[in-house]
């Protein structure tokens, strides 16, 4: 085996740190939290995150978040955001028997897609929240075993990576059980930075061992009760599942300093900070692009297509998916069916004479809903497809062809392909006897022998299960389905996940033969690997398990054999073997992205629709090859700086900046407790009356009615926080008897009311008034600056010599806000020198790029807008990220091409990059074009970058100039013109009479 493959971690990823940088900067202006003084005096030697007797400022909070969410807007980092009126403040009641208190927690929300590092990006936060202001203590809270064992395995492989960046200091991480609660005390008096891992089942429930009193802990408290005295700062992975009253008072009685939730898939977006949608991820090449085989594109099937995907009541009905004939073309249709109706008739396939309903039944269970028809065929919502083989064979032998295709593809980057079957039943794979195991066995021994990286094998070496059994010496037939429904299955689900948790770098090793991958609901989040290319869907379209959640196993960037991250975006192409048609799998994940309150990515497309083929007649052409050779050549950057005058203009930035001041808020607030009671009168049709009464302590009360539909949200309707998640979900009978349902899972009865207590923290009133100025301790940031800039540290101490004394001075009252505008000002007053000072030259070394590793035959973009190339382009087809660019091709450069001006035309691959300093970032040009010169007797080599506008202070943000204005000396070096374009240049062609201004303001 490959001892030394280790993941490789990128520090430098803009996405990630505009996600850190949008959490650490909310807490702006709070003082770094010396631990040594907070140990001294506290009980039962507790160290806290924050003093016990104090809160966050909740109007600085609110400062800070407006301000993040204004500049991440301005400088387009992540999708825009609604600024905030208001500060999002979870208020509510602890635990019942935890206690008595109503908490008030802040709550701030970054949502990020599947595969672009959000665990990642939260462990560096904490990295970052301990460097900044000195928190130590942070608590983990995941939903499920698969994301607790996930969570564990990146902060063991990140270990070294942040060890690096954070001066050698690294997480000490308590994965919670209840088995081993003397952890908690070594959790709250540690000084170190302390992580704990915990599932919400661990502390859920008054019942949990987390409530009780333990001899493993030394004094009185309770272990929860030494957590709280930490004041927890609680990350929230996958936060949609924490929404549950039950799990917002779980939360609210760890008594976190604030509570930070990230998720894909957020339903509720609490004070969001950033926004990383999938749309954004496939933009930028952070994830994989995707391509879908659907049921019709497997080829036809002798067996009768048939599934049965639901039965409903009143009436009895059933709807199945049957191909129906429809002007000569078969096509699968979802047809609803009640009793005597006739299949045949419905579709007028003649596949299906003698399918007439005799018997449809609804039951509780799935198992027990089914259909029963004539010809002695039954079907239930389980096992729902007739021809059930005849599919699972097409796909299994599809997914087999298309992995040793790919591998085939990959070998030579060093890249190991695995393919993840989700299949319906555990049985069908673990069974002596099992189906999907025996058509896997025998199609992958036919098909072997066509690949050489396979034909050695056997099908039993490559294939591995990942389930659970009820005992650990059981034989593999009695694994059972691990949906976690109880306690014994999930500690089965622990064993299972032991294995592929820990074992992540041995399965993308080419020493390891495992390479096609079992799994049954267990793996439906918290699990996937980078180098998953084929995702197979054998179970059924009822499943729970949504596309989003299937296609995230697969969508990280693949890694080669050094465990390096590949982002050659032809290589990162993700194929789903779909169990329905193509088209019904599209359209029910682009709902799905819908339904999530986001923009969809580009519909993924048919493998043969999103392929680009390369055209050879250009790509072997010498006016191809010599341009190339002249774009290839290695050059590096060199900077000519005169210290002096760098530390004069960043004096005069900074001796002109308004540094933020300090303010004294003063807050005053009571607390009221309130009795309400939800009472159902009585039901009409398909409203509910609803009574709603109150009474609290300070003698207020109401008695309302209310007439409620479903849909109907009582806290919009009566305009009362406290009615917070009593949105009407259900209004019904049970056994002859009306009832309300509630999304929060409150059900009101007409005899059996709701009634509960609120003991509510009532709204800081907020005054500024001013007292004698605060000092609080300096940390060092000459350090801090010198490693954010690359300047010494000498020349960040000259600048901070030199500035005025009345702006220095400012730092002793608000160190944090002082420190984070002067590291600013720096960067811009850097940022600019640099583009000034910039120049290029050649070096002896070897050509950037392999001609055919960046251009090769056929391209795959099966997520990307792509439009006819004509005759000039280097591919029959291009892809285009926006309308420009599409403008620009088709209203420019093609019709030049029809007049044969323009030559041949190329869009530079993405992992073609001019190498700039970090400060600026690395620069991916647009277009590369060779043109006739107007006469006809000269070619032109241009590169042309597309924009919505020529005016280059107009630009999203400072950044993009710069790059551009370092572009141009690069090119010119070269040789080569390059400008700035619109779809409406119709000078494109022209080179610049006058040079780029380098008068960079912003």
């Amino acid at each position: 085996m490959n001892k030394n493959l280790t993941f490789q971690f990128d520090p430098n990823q803009s996405y990630q740190l505009d996600a850190i940088a949008s959490v650490v900067d909310l807490f702006e202006g709070i003082p770094f939290q010396e631990q040594k003084e907070m140990l001294s005096g506290t009980i039962e030697d507790v160290v806290s995150n924050y003093p016990p007797d104090e809160n966050l400022d909740e109007f600085l909070l609110l400062d800070n978040l407006q301000n993040v969410q204004r500049r991440n807007n301005e400088q387009k980092k992540g999708s825009e955001l609604e600024v905030v009126d208001d500060l999002y403040v979870d208020d509510g009641m602890v635990l019942e028997n935890t206690g008595y208190d109503s908490v008030r927690v802040p709550h701030f929300t970054v949502e990020m897609e599947t595969g672009t590092g959000k665990t990642y990006v939260y462990l560096r936060t904490i990295h970052e929240l301990r460097q900044r202001y000195g928190f130590t203590k942070f608590i983990i809270v995941v939903p499920s075993i698969a994301i607790y064992q996930g969570v564990i395995k990146t902060i063991e492989v990140t270990k070294k990576h942040f060890r690096q960046l954070y001066d050698n200091r690294e997480i000490s991480y308590i994965p919670y059980d209840s088995n081993r609660l003397n952890e908690i005390h070594a959790f709250a008096s540690n000084t170190d930075l302390t992580v704990m891992i915990m599932t919400i089942d661990a502390f859920n429930k008054p019942s949990n061992n987390f409530y009780k009193h333990t001899e493993k802990l030394p004094g009185e408290w309770k272990p929860y009760q030494y957590v709280q005295a930490t004041r927890p700062i609680v990350i929230l992975d996958e936060a949609q599942n924490f929404e549950s009253e039950r799990s917002k008072e779980a939360i609210r009685t760890l008594k976190p300093l604030f509570v930070l939730r990230y998720s894909a898939t957020h339903r509720e977006t609490p004070n969001l900070v950033y926004r990383l949608t999938p749309l954004d991820a496939f933009r930028n090449n952070l994830v994989k692009q995707l391509e879908v085989i659907g049921v019709s594109e497997l080829g036809n099937f002798n067996e009768k297509v048939l599934r049965l995907v639901e039965v409903t009541r009143n009436p009895i009905t059933a709807k199945v998916k049957a191909m129906a004939l429809e002007d000569g073309i078969l096509i699968e249709k979802e047809i609803v069916l009640k009793q005597d109706d006739d299949l045949y008739i419905k579709t007028k396939n003649p596949d299906y004479r003698g399918f007439k309903v005799s018997n449809i039944r609804f039951g509780r269970k799935e198992e027990e809903q089914l259909i029963e028809f004539e010809n002695g065929v039954t079907l239930s919502v389980v096992d729902s497809v007739l021809a059930k083989e005849a599919i699972f064979r097409a796909q299994i032998e599809r997914t087999i062809s298309v992995h040793m295709e790919r591998q085939a593809e990959l070998k030579a980057l060093g890249i190991k392909v695995l393919s993840l079957f989700f299949i319906d039943r555990v049985k069908n794979y673990t069974a002596e006897d099992g189906l999907i195991k025996r058509l896997f066995d025998e199609s992958f021994e036919r098909l072997k022998h066509r690949y050489d990286d396979f034909k050695h094998l056997s099908a039993h070496q490559v294939r591995e299960g990942y389930f659970a059994k009820p005992r650990v010496d059981a034989p593999d037939e009695e694994a059972v389905d691990t949906n976690g429904s109880n306690q014994k299955q999930r500690e089965m689900e622990k064993q299972a996940f032991e294995l592929i948790m820990k074992n992540k770098e041995r399965l993308l090793s080419f020493d390891e033969p495992v390479c096609f991958i079992f799994a049954h609901s267990a793996l439906k989040e918290g699990w996937d690997n980078p180098n998953v290319f084929v995702i197979c869907t054998l179970n059924q379209t009822n499943s729970i398990t949504r596309k989003r959640q299937e296609i995230g196993r697969g969508l990280r960037l693949a890694v080669d054999q050094s465990g390096k991250r590949v982002e050659n975006h032809d290589v990162n192409v993700l194929t789903v073997i779909a169990n329905e048609s193509y088209e019904a799998f599209v359209s029910t994940l682009q709902k799905e992205y819908v339904e999530d309150g986001t923009v969809a990515p580009p519909q993924p497309k048919k493998p043969e629709q999103g392929r680009a083929k390369r055209n050879d007649q250009l790509f072997s052409s010498e006016e191809f090859r010599e341009f190339w050779r002249k774009l290839n050549r290695r050059m590096k950057y060199k900077l000519t700086i005169d210290t002096e005058k760098l530390i004069e203009r960043c004096v005069e930035k900074l001796n002109n900046t308004k540094f933020p001041n300090p303010l004294i808020e003063i807050t005053k607030g009571r607390f009221v407790m309130a009795e309400y009671k939800i009472v159902l009168e009585d039901v009409e049709g398909k409203r509910a009356k609803l009574r709603i009464q109150m009474k609290d302590t300070q003698g207020n009360s109401f008695d309302n009615v209310h007439y409620v539909e479903e849909n109907d949200d009582l806290k919009k309707i009566t305009k009362n926080e406290r009615l917070r998640g009593f949105k009407v979900l259900r209004i019904d009978y049970q056994y002859g008897e009306p009832y309300v349902k509630f999304d929060n899972e409150v059900v009101v009865k007409k005899y059996e009311p709701h009634s509960f207590k609120a003991e509510m923290a009532v709204r800081v009133q907020k005054r500024i008034g001013t007292s004698e100025k605060k000092i609080y301790p300096i940390p060092d940031f000459i350090t801090r600056v010198a490693n954010e800039t690359n300047l010494t540290k000498k020349t960040v101490l000259e600048i901070f010599k030199r500035m005025n004394k009345e702006q220095k001075e400012q730092i002793f009252y608000n160190p944090e806000g002082w420190i984070s505008e002067f590291l600013t000002q720096i960067r811009i007053v850097l940022s600019d020198y640099i583009v000034e000072n910039i120049d290029f030259e050649f070096t002896d070394e070897s050509d950037l790029y392999d001609l055919d590793e960046l251009f090769p035959e056929v391209l795959k973009q099966p997520q990307r807008e792509l439009i006819e190339a004509g005759d000039a382009g280097l591919y029959d087809k291009v892809q285009v990220d926006s309308d420009v660019e599409r403008g620009f091709i088709k209203n420019q450069i093609i019709p030049d091409a029809e007049k044969e001006n323009t030559i041949l035309y190329f869009k530079f691959p993405p992992k073609f990059k001019i190498e700039l300093p970090k400060i600026i970032g690395n620069y991916n040009p647009d277009w590369g074009i060779i043109r006739k010169y107007k006469d006809g007797s000269l070619k032109l080599e241009l590169v042309r970058e597309t924009k919505g506008g020529l005016n280059l202070d107009e630009l999203r943000f400072p950044k993009e100039k710069r790059k551009i204005l370092c572009a141009e000396k690069y090119f010119n070096k070269l040789g080569i013109g390059y400008k700035v374009v619109t779809d409406k240049s119709y000078d494109w062609y022209e080179e610049p009479m006058i040079q780029m201004s380098l008068n960079i303001d912003k």
